[in-house]
């Protein structure tokens, strides 16, 4: 079944956390996915980091990591779950970040699992399927 990344994730990938490298070697390479809310969120962090040889290494590991993995468009069915997401969260009081909510759209359009080390945010958006990558399996 795919997964797509959530940036928490990707960062963690990016900083060779042994735990996120393990869960990620046990997937099939083309059932992984990144997304453009996932990609804005790490070209965001990478900028605001100072210029110097640690900013330029975690750019190398994105540049090698984003080259391997397959890319999810943001479509108009994601923006339709979006809108879905947002309003169901509104309802019940549970709101929580854009990126989180756009994020979770994109999973649920492909219908893939959604992979984070923050399970808090993503567990409230409705019928999700969310993966704990802070831990090993």
């Amino acid at each position: 079944m795919t997964v797509l990344l959530d940036t928490n994730v990707v960062s963690a990938i990016m900083q060779r956390d042994a735990i996120a490298l393990g869960r990620l070697r046990r997937e099939r390479p083309g059932d992984v996915f990144l997304c453009s809310p996932v990609a804005a969120e790490i070209h965001f962090g990478l900028d605001r980091l100072p210029a110097g040889r640690r900013r330029q290494l975690l750019e190398a590991e994105y540049r090698t990591f984003r080259a391997i993995v397959q890319w999810a468009d943001w479509t108009e069915v994601a923006a339709r779950e979006f809108g879905r997401l947002k309003a169901l969260l509104e309802a019940r009081g549970q709101i929580i970040e854009d990126m989180d909510i756009a994020i979770g759209a994109v999973a649920k359009s492909l219908g893939a699992r959604c992979a984070t080390r923050n399970t808090r945010h993503l567990t409230r958006l409705d019928s999700l399927i969310v993966e704990d990558w802070s831990k090993a399996t």
